[in-house]
């Protein structure tokens, strides 16, 4: 009778084997499962805080341009209107166009093609900035002539015969004002920035237009979100000093505290939300 001699080969695995292998394979499992947990946790923390970094930057990217422009010194008003320590109110300069013709004795102007700037007239929004030369010999005459936009821009052949635009305005502009030809004419809005908490109660910083009929639109929400008092405003005269008058303001401290919009693991093992803080100073047009 033929005897069949067991193999290593044909041996099964004893329940001690099998019990081995099932906590190998836990034990690997877990890891593996712990390592792809971690690497989403990281990958979600550091998406988060760059987007947190872009968010705050981008806050102190748009308020220096327009804040670089204003002249707290201008003898017809400050271009600030209103600040507070979360809000301020102010000329926003739009747009940059130059007078083709010499002009007086008329409530039109008479524009260059040419064109600098984030946008054109606006009638429901833009008042304009009529630079007027005086003598020409002083600068200490020279002054801003403020109007309003009556009607958008016209197409014309004003200039020597050469396209030009007009633009109505609300004021005569007199023998003596002396807008000349080549005079820069700057075209601006009445704007608020300003935090603000949305229904769900997160803080934003926002910006708003003044219409010239006296009404202001709907906030539009531009950084966020930002901590509760994430925005902050300071004011400073040529000396320093903080100061509370718009008319000496040479520069403006902002400060933008920025946080993450979705929970993220922290280095003490809770849940949170990271935190940014950035801060810039700006200085004014004409400031001293």
């Amino acid at each position: 009778m033929h005897q069949h001699q067991l193999t290593c080969s044909d041996r099964g695995f004893t329940l001690a084997e099998l019990l081995v292998a099932l906590v190998l394979f836990g034990i690997v499992s877990t890891a593996i499962y712990q390592l792809l947990v971690n690497n989403q946790r990281m990958y979600r923390q550091q998406t988060q805080r760059i987007e947190l970094s872009d968010n705050v930057r981008s806050a102190v990217a748009i308020l220096p341009t327009d804040l670089r422009e204003l002249d707290a010194q201008d003898p017809r008003g400050s271009d600030i209107y209103a600040m507070t320590d979360s809000s301020i109110t102010y000329r926003a300069m739009r747009t940059l166009r130059w007078v083709c013709v010499s002009q007086d004795s008329t409530a039109m102007l008479y524009l260059d093609t040419t064109q600098v700037g984030l946008r054109g007239f606006n009638s429901t929004y833009d008042s304009v900035l009529v630079f007027a030369d005086h003598n020409t010999m002083l600068t200490k005459d020279d002054e801003w002539l403020h109007a309003d936009i009556t009607s958008t821009p016209q197409a014309a052949n004003d200039c020597a015969g050469k396209s030009s635009r007009r633009v109505n305005i609300n004021r005569y502009l007199a023998v003596g004002d002396d807008v000349m030809q080549g005079s820069p004419v700057r075209g601006f809005e009445v704007v608020r920035v300003t935090s603000y908490q949305d229904m769900a109660g997160v803080t934003w910083m926002g910006m708003q237009r003044l219409a010239k009929s006296g009404t202001w639109d709907a906030l539009e929400p531009l950084v966020g979100p930002l901590e509760a008092g994430g925005l902050q405003f300071a004011y400073y005269d040529s000396t320093g000093a903080v100061t509370v008058n718009p008319a000496l303001v040479a520069s403006v401290q902002i400060t933008v505290i920025g946080r993450t919009s979705q929970l993220v693991n922290l280095s003490s093992g809770t849940m949170g939300y990271l935190v940014d803080t950035l801060v810039t100073q700006v200085a004014l047009r004409n400031s001293r």
